[in-house]
């Protein structure tokens, strides 16, 4: 137990410390959703431990953090005081249950708002001037930052309208708007200043300038949620009405403020504000649930640290805590190796989560992994989930580092570092590698390849298994004697993937290129490929030299290309494929060597009098000559026409030949 209460010692101080680096030097270490579990886990534990060891100066039982000294301290005239976060459901019935089962009143109404991300403010009104503006602080004084305030637009400085009280305290946020933060960050990039990492960060940190005129640059925003102390004794009862009347008083009000009177009403609400919130201008991280009858309020009370009538419930379905178990190894198509972790199971938005990919081994170093950590877990916009850092490391002293493998996980063949920068490894055993084969299979078979209908990964990978596919070639070959023989195939389905098979033989040049999956060939290359040599034998036949001819091509890639058609393994595929395949040109080119401009690298500038642009590129793609967008060394021909621009003048500086409209129309007619 003794062992406990030191730990739970340890980590009050070390959610002090980023409290503090959070709420009064604005530099947060740690992301919010780490902060959030560090509290949790020692409200877990203060609980549950049966020593004294749950002081009242524990971070569970304050609010904020210590001032700055440059800003003088001014006390609030009521406790400003932090909220209670919930981040599940079952957590915000408990406390929707305890309210509703403690106060014996027929209905009980809530009031459901936004829970912005920012910089909450205490404004003091006195006679209807704004007289103080104070941060939250540690919730009973807070830094008078009315000067900087008073440079916020959105802030009133007279109220207007009627029964306006001689004393009037209002709590709300001071935010920077998405679109606002964007602009600065744009701004201190070409100052060559250091960028702000987010919009909350930037708010604090312009409201707290020492500068005044620099917070009012910095164009921040405000919203009023909340009145703490009013000297008007009419002052309605309810939190919702309030809000309204001090709209009326000049007070910017979200437009997200609803009575609700049930769960599953707030519920509701929750869940449109989770989906809307990505369309809104600011950023908010949950919703808040108050107890709307202020006499309610009064009779719940508070703790030292925050009302027990109202409860942040936060968006966190997307993003969970779990432990890392293992490091995979998994090998793509083109035979890059991709770390996998492992993880206890979660569910993240109804979706279970068994492994996350570490991209590259810099990821590991990056987040210095190590198999036992705890960490987070993000699924955002419902992509594929990613750890965003660790949350706890773990404390067994026998794990080593995650080191880079030396071996291929599936082949055994000697991996190659093909990138320090990302540390990222290949298997150069082609498809020799059965996952790398399998892999290609896939893509082969996808929309992306031949675009066989039915021929699914799972499909594919048991035809592999069977032995009934060995090669690329061998698709080609499959019955639907074949496929009946594959578990859950049957014949109607079989006859449908046999007829796909057949639709796909006829297929153009470039996108059997790109069918092949060769390493850094897309479908814009494939294309350069295809309308530089027209067929598949001169492109096999080809040198390097040629491919760095070929517009989009460098050095990597063609050497890529090189090693690929030069591959024994690979031309018996390619020659298997070409037998059993149309392969059609891309355009019907007039192939001539005769033809000053076939296969030279061409650019146009000007208008032409006879034909459009496209056309005219059309007409030269046709003839084998090879037609660029920009002007660089590598070009042979500027085709000039009417009012050429600034391509003509960098050509004169690389002394690229000109052509005018005549005479290129001219040299093409003959072929026409």
């Amino acid at each position: 137990m003794k062992d406990i209460k030191n730990y739970i010692l340890k980590l009050q101080d070390e959610i002090r410390y980023h409290a503090y680096l959070y709420h009064t030097l604005n530099s947060p270490k740690i992301s919010d959703e780490k902060y959030d579990f560090l509290v949790i886990e020692l409200q877990r534990l203060e609980k549950k431990c049966k020593y004294s060891v749950r002081f009242k100066d524990s971070p569970t039982q304050s609010v904020g953090s210590e001032n700055l000294p440059e800003f003088k301290k001014f006390s609030h005239i009521t406790p400003m005081l932090s909220l209670n976060n919930v981040f599940i459901k079952n957590d915000f019935l408990k406390f929707y249950k305890k309210i509703v089962n403690n106060i014996t009143v027929e209905k009980i109404f809530f009031c459901s708002e936004l829970k912005f991300d920012g910089v909450a403010i205490n404004l003091i009104y006195i006679n209807g001037l704004l007289f103080r503006a104070v941060t939250r602080g540690n919730g009973y004084e807070g830094e008078d930052v009315t000067s900087n305030v008073n440079m916020i637009s959105s802030v009133p400085k007279k109220l207007i309208g009627i029964d306006i009280p001689e004393t009037l305290e209002v709590r709300g946020e001071i935010f920077m708007l998405k679109s606002d933060f964007k602009k600065l960050n744009v701004r201190l990039t070409k100052f060559k200043k250091k960028l702000f990492s987010n919009s909350r960060n930037a708010a604090s940190g312009s409201l707290r300038h020492k500068n005044a005129k620099v917070t009012e640059l910095r164009s921040l925003t405000f919203y009023c949620y909340g009145c703490g102390y009013c000297s008007y004794e009419n002052f309605t009862d309810s939190h919702f009405l309030r809000l309204k009347k001090l709209k009326s008083w000049g007070f910017p009000i979200s437009d997200y403020n609803f009575l609700h009177s049930s769960y599953d009403e707030i519920l509701r609400f929750y869940n449109f504000i989770q989906n809307e919130r990505y369309f809104l201008n600011f950023n908010i991280d949950g919703i808040v649930i108050k107890v709307d009858s202020i006499c309610l309020q009064k009779s719940l009370s508070t703790t030292s640290k925050a009302p027990r009538w109202a409860v942040a419930y936060k968006f966190s379905d997307k993003i969970k805590i779990t432990t890392i178990m293992n490091i995979l190894y998994q090998v793509g198509r083109t035979g890059v190796i991709t770390p996998v972790a492992q993880v206890t199971p979660i569910y993240i938005s109804g979706v279970l989560i068994k492994k996350v990919s570490l991209h590259n081994f810099n990821e590991i170093r990056r987040l210095n992994l190590n198999i036992g950590d705890s960490v987070f877990i993000k699924r955002s916009g419902d992509v594929i989930p990613h750890i965003i850092e660790v949350a706890s490391k773990c404390k067994l002293q026998r794990n080593e580092d995650i080191s880079i493998p030396k071996f291929c996980p599936e082949c055994g063949s000697k991996l190659k570092v093909d990138s320090f920068s990302n540390i990222k490894i290949r298997c150069m055993a082609g498809l020799k590698c059965l996952s790398q084969f399998k892999k290609l299979l896939h893509y082969f078979c996808s929309k992306k390849g031949l675009n066989i209908l039915g021929l699914g990964p799972k499909i594919i990978d048991k035809l592999v298994d069977l032995g009934y596919v060995s090669d690329l070639s061998d698709i080609f070959d499959l019955n639907v004697s074949l496929l009946t023989k594959v578990e859950n195939i049957g014949i109607i389905k079989s006859q449908n993937i046999i007829r796909s098979i057949n639709n796909s033989k006829n297929v153009s040049f470039s996108k059997f290129l790109c069918s092949l999956g060769i390493f850094e060939v897309g479908s814009i290359v494939a294309r350069s490929i295809s309308n530089y040599f027209f067929t598949l034998d001169k492109f096999m036949n080809s040198s390097k030299e040629e491919f760095l001819l070929i517009n989009g091509i460098g050095v990597n890639i063609a050497d890529n290309l090189y090693n690929f058609i030069n591959d024994e393994f690979n031309k018996n595929i390619i020659f298997k494929l070409s037998k059993k395949l149309n392969i059609s040109s891309d355009i019907n080119a007039i192939i001539d060597n005769n033809n000053t401009l076939f296969r030279k690298k061409i650019v146009f500038s000007g208008s032409f009098s006879n034909f459009s642009r496209s056309k005219i590129i059309e007409l030269s793609k046709k003839l084998g000559i090879i037609v660029v967008s920009s002007v660089s060394k590598s070009v042979d021909y500027i085709i000039i026409g009417k009012k050429p621009g600034r391509k003509l003048i960098k050509a004169k500086k690389f002394s690229i030949p000109g052509i005018y409209e005549k005479e290129f129309l001219n040299i093409i007619n003959v072929y026409l």
